[in-house]
Protein backbone atom coordinates (compact mmCIF):
# COMPACT_ATOMS: atom_id res chain seq x y z
CA UNK A 1 0.00 0.00 0.00
CA UNK A 2 1.44 3.53 -1.18
CA UNK A 3 1.72 5.95 1.76
CA UNK A 4 0.34 9.68 0.81
CA UNK A 5 3.72 11.17 0.69
CA UNK A 6 4.90 8.17 -1.11
CA UNK A 7 2.33 9.00 -3.88
CA UNK A 8 3.06 12.74 -3.67
CA UNK A 9 6.61 12.33 -3.98
CA UNK A 10 6.11 10.35 -7.52
CA UNK A 11 3.64 12.48 -8.82
CA UNK A 12 6.21 15.28 -8.35
CA UNK A 13 9.21 13.50 -9.88
CA UNK A 14 6.93 12.71 -12.65
CA UNK A 15 5.69 16.32 -12.95
CA UNK A 16 9.04 17.75 -13.10
CA UNK A 17 10.51 15.01 -15.23
CA UNK A 18 7.46 16.52 -17.72
CA UNK A 19 7.92 20.05 -17.39
CA UNK A 20 11.71 19.47 -18.29
CA UNK A 21 10.18 18.37 -21.81
CA UNK A 22 8.64 22.20 -22.34
CA UNK A 23 9.61 24.80 -23.86
CA UNK A 24 11.68 26.84 -21.99
CA UNK A 25 12.77 24.30 -19.21
CA UNK A 26 16.54 22.90 -19.92
CA UNK A 27 18.05 19.53 -18.20
CA UNK A 28 21.36 20.56 -17.04
CA UNK A 29 24.26 19.20 -19.00
CA UNK A 30 25.81 16.14 -17.20
CA UNK A 31 28.59 17.40 -15.43
CA UNK A 32 32.49 16.34 -16.30
CA UNK A 33 34.36 14.43 -14.01
CA UNK A 34 37.79 13.34 -14.78
CA UNK A 35 39.68 10.55 -13.44
CA UNK A 36 43.44 11.52 -11.99
CA UNK A 37 45.20 11.69 -15.18
CA UNK A 38 47.33 8.47 -16.71
CA UNK A 39 51.15 9.71 -16.65
CA UNK A 40 52.36 6.25 -17.98
CA UNK A 41 50.99 4.03 -20.52
CA UNK A 42 51.61 1.94 -23.35
CA UNK A 43 48.98 1.26 -25.94
CA UNK A 44 48.78 -0.35 -29.55
CA UNK A 45 46.33 1.01 -32.23
CA UNK A 46 45.80 2.35 -35.48
CA UNK A 47 46.00 6.29 -36.71
CA UNK A 48 45.00 8.14 -39.91
CA UNK A 49 46.18 11.62 -40.45
CA UNK A 50 44.28 13.90 -43.23
CA UNK A 51 46.35 17.04 -44.02
CA UNK A 52 44.40 18.63 -46.84
CA UNK A 53 45.41 16.19 -50.07
CA UNK A 54 47.62 13.99 -48.14
CA UNK A 55 47.34 11.01 -46.01
CA UNK A 56 48.39 8.30 -43.91
CA UNK A 57 47.23 5.75 -42.31
CA UNK A 58 48.63 2.66 -40.42
CA UNK A 59 49.95 1.04 -36.96
CA UNK A 60 50.77 2.89 -33.83
CA UNK A 61 52.72 1.77 -30.71
CA UNK A 62 52.67 3.87 -28.02
CA UNK A 63 54.59 3.86 -24.98
CA UNK A 64 54.92 6.57 -22.41
CA UNK A 65 56.39 6.88 -19.03
CA UNK A 66 58.20 9.64 -16.70
CA UNK A 67 61.98 8.87 -18.23
CA UNK A 68 60.76 9.04 -21.69
CA UNK A 69 58.49 7.73 -24.67
CA UNK A 70 58.83 5.98 -27.86
CA UNK A 71 56.33 5.78 -30.55
CA UNK A 72 56.71 3.91 -33.78
CA UNK A 73 54.72 4.52 -36.92
CA UNK A 74 54.07 1.31 -39.36
CA UNK A 75 52.34 0.61 -42.93
CA UNK A 76 49.12 -1.05 -42.68
CA UNK A 77 51.38 -4.42 -43.60
CA UNK A 78 53.89 -3.73 -40.00
CA UNK A 79 56.78 -2.17 -41.83
CA UNK A 80 58.20 0.68 -40.10
CA UNK A 81 57.83 4.41 -41.29
CA UNK A 82 59.18 6.07 -38.52
CA UNK A 83 60.39 6.16 -34.62
CA UNK A 84 60.23 8.81 -31.90
CA UNK A 85 61.80 8.84 -29.13
CA UNK A 86 61.81 11.36 -25.79
CA UNK A 87 63.27 12.25 -23.35
CA UNK A 88 64.38 15.16 -20.63
CA UNK A 89 66.87 16.10 -23.77
CA UNK A 90 64.25 16.53 -26.52
CA UNK A 91 63.17 14.54 -29.38
CA UNK A 92 64.67 12.15 -32.11
CA UNK A 93 63.15 11.06 -35.09
CA UNK A 94 64.44 8.10 -37.27
CA UNK A 95 62.68 7.33 -40.78
CA UNK A 96 62.34 4.72 -43.07
CA UNK A 97 65.65 4.94 -44.76
CA UNK A 98 67.89 5.58 -41.07
CA UNK A 99 67.40 9.56 -41.16
CA UNK A 100 68.12 10.91 -37.90
CA UNK A 101 66.44 14.47 -36.97
CA UNK A 102 66.46 15.97 -33.73
CA UNK A 103 64.19 18.76 -32.10
CA UNK A 104 63.44 20.07 -28.54
CA UNK A 105 59.48 18.56 -28.55
CA UNK A 106 57.39 16.84 -30.32
CA UNK A 107 55.38 18.98 -32.32
CA UNK A 108 58.59 21.08 -33.74
CA UNK A 109 59.87 17.96 -34.97
CA UNK A 110 57.01 17.11 -36.61
CA UNK A 111 56.28 20.16 -38.17
CA UNK A 112 60.34 20.19 -38.89
CA UNK A 113 60.28 16.79 -40.30
CA UNK A 114 56.83 16.54 -42.11
CA UNK A 115 55.77 20.07 -42.54
CA UNK A 116 52.91 19.29 -40.67
CA UNK A 117 50.84 20.92 -37.70
CA UNK A 118 50.31 17.64 -35.60
CA UNK A 119 49.39 17.63 -32.24
CA UNK A 120 51.51 15.38 -30.57
CA UNK A 121 52.04 17.75 -27.14
CA UNK A 122 48.50 17.65 -26.64
CA UNK A 123 47.66 14.36 -27.96
CA UNK A 124 49.69 12.53 -25.21
CA UNK A 125 47.15 13.61 -22.65
CA UNK A 126 43.72 13.28 -25.03
CA UNK A 127 44.71 10.19 -25.39
CA UNK A 128 43.87 8.99 -22.25
CA UNK A 129 40.44 10.86 -21.87
CA UNK A 130 42.04 14.70 -19.90
CA UNK A 131 42.66 17.93 -21.61
CA UNK A 132 46.54 19.02 -21.39
CA UNK A 133 47.75 20.72 -18.51
CA UNK A 134 48.38 24.42 -18.13
CA UNK A 135 46.12 25.27 -21.45
CA UNK A 136 42.82 26.72 -21.50
CA UNK A 137 40.02 24.23 -22.63
CA UNK A 138 36.10 23.82 -23.18
CA UNK A 139 34.89 20.36 -22.66
CA UNK A 140 30.98 18.55 -22.95
CA UNK A 141 30.74 15.37 -20.80
CA UNK A 142 29.03 12.33 -22.46
CA UNK A 143 25.77 10.98 -20.41
CA UNK A 144 27.97 8.94 -18.16
CA UNK A 145 29.78 12.47 -17.21
CA UNK A 146 33.21 11.26 -19.61
CA UNK A 147 34.99 13.80 -21.76
CA UNK A 148 33.02 13.59 -24.88
CA UNK A 149 33.94 16.69 -27.10
CA UNK A 150 36.98 18.55 -25.88
CA UNK A 151 38.51 22.07 -27.70
CA UNK A 152 42.18 23.12 -26.80
CA UNK A 153 44.59 24.44 -28.79
CA UNK A 154 42.68 25.17 -31.39
CA UNK A 155 41.67 21.80 -31.76
CA UNK A 156 38.21 19.94 -31.34
CA UNK A 157 38.66 16.56 -30.17
CA UNK A 158 35.84 14.16 -29.91
CA UNK A 159 36.04 10.89 -27.82
CA UNK A 160 33.94 7.41 -27.71
CA UNK A 161 34.45 3.84 -27.54
CA UNK A 162 35.08 3.87 -23.59
CA UNK A 163 36.75 1.20 -22.29
CA UNK A 164 37.32 0.21 -17.74
CA UNK A 165 41.04 -0.87 -18.32
CA UNK A 166 42.91 -1.65 -14.66
CA UNK A 167 40.44 0.74 -12.85
CA UNK A 168 40.55 3.08 -15.07
CA UNK A 169 37.99 4.33 -17.60
CA UNK A 170 39.84 5.18 -21.04
CA UNK A 171 38.52 6.26 -24.42
CA UNK A 172 38.93 3.55 -27.00
CA UNK A 173 38.44 6.08 -30.20
CA UNK A 174 39.49 9.97 -30.66
CA UNK A 175 39.13 12.21 -33.64
CA UNK A 176 40.95 15.52 -33.44
CA UNK A 177 40.24 17.92 -36.33
CA UNK A 178 41.48 21.73 -36.97
CA UNK A 179 39.77 23.52 -39.15
CA UNK A 180 38.64 21.99 -42.36
CA UNK A 181 41.72 20.24 -43.76
CA UNK A 182 43.66 18.54 -40.98
CA UNK A 183 42.32 15.71 -39.00
CA UNK A 184 43.87 13.10 -37.00
CA UNK A 185 41.86 9.88 -35.96
CA UNK A 186 43.81 7.22 -33.53
CA UNK A 187 41.60 4.14 -32.87
CA UNK A 188 43.04 2.32 -29.35
CA UNK A 189 43.45 -1.73 -29.89
CA UNK A 190 45.17 -2.94 -26.23
CA UNK A 191 46.14 -0.65 -23.23
CA UNK A 192 48.93 -1.90 -21.59
CA UNK A 193 51.44 -0.95 -18.29
CA UNK A 194 54.62 0.94 -20.10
Amino acid sequence: MRTPRRGAAAALSLLLAGCAQLPGFETPPPALFLSPALAAFRLEGRVSVRAGEESFSGGLSWRREAAGEELLLSTPLGQGVAELRGDREGMTLVDAKGRIQRAADADSLVRQALGLELPLRGLAWWVVGHPRPDAPYRAEADTAGRLAVLEQDDWRIDFSRYEARDGRVLPGKLVARRGEDLEVRLVVDAWGAP
